[in-house]
């Protein structure tokens, strides 16, 4: 009897000593597995903020290079139509230098990137906030800037018998896109130091 009894406890103990073994072992895989996706998804949120970096500062030096001449344009024009003179194309022409419209055309690669790898769910929550709110006013002022685009070049608004309707409403559009460009500016002022800040915090 002692001797079944003490074959038992062996076997008992080889059980315990497997049961230990396996449920180390089912740990082990799982924080390796939860390690690795871990690295994968700071991988992927570097990835995406180094593409936000690169693409935002495209879009400032995009936005920035046209400031003074929509500028300097909106205030030729708020000239010409208080003018008491009569208005003509001719006079439009010398009065107002108007070398286009030159649009801001905004890139979003890295946007579109990220919302189809999900890289936003990897980032602190008020940074992505930021970066959405830099792409949500870009999308508007692009569709602000489409939308003038299609009606104003229409062959009436161009009609050589109509110069003062075209420059009120190219006027009141660059109202609009001097109020908008400024605030987009102060966005990537805020933003781009953000976003440099996670990447330098993240290598350290």
């Amino acid at each position: 009897m002692s001797l079944r009894g003490g074959e038992h406890r062996r076997s008992y103990l080889d059980l315990f000593f497997e049961f230990v073994l396996v449920t180390i072992g089912v740990f082990l895989a799982l924080w390796a597995n939860n390690w690795h996706e871990d690295q994968e998804h700071r991988a992927n949120a570097r990835a995406a903020l180094r593409n936000f970096l690169a693409e935002m500062e495209l879009n400032r030096d995009a936005t920035q290079r046209y400031r003074a001449y929509h500028e300097t344009l909106e205030r030729e024009l708020n000239q010409f139509l208080r003018s008491n003179e009569p208005t003509s194309q001719d006079r439009l022409k010398k009065d107002v230098h108007f070398e286009g419209v030159r649009p801001v055309i905004f890139e979003h690669t890295a946007w579109d990137l990220a919302l189809a790898t999900q890289a936003l769910s990897y980032l602190e929550p008020d940074l992505a906030f930021d970066i959405s709110k830099v792409y949500t006013q870009q999308s508007a002022f692009q569709t602000l800037e489409n939308s003038f685009l299609t009606s104003a070049f229409s062959p009436a608004s161009m009609s050589n018998d109509n110069p003062k309707g075209f420059a009120t409403a190219m006027m009141f559009y660059l109202i609009d896109v001097n109020q908008k460009e400024p605030a987009i500016l102060t966005l990537y002022e805020k933003v781009i130091p953000e976003i440099k800040g996670a990447l330098s915090g993240d290598a350290r």
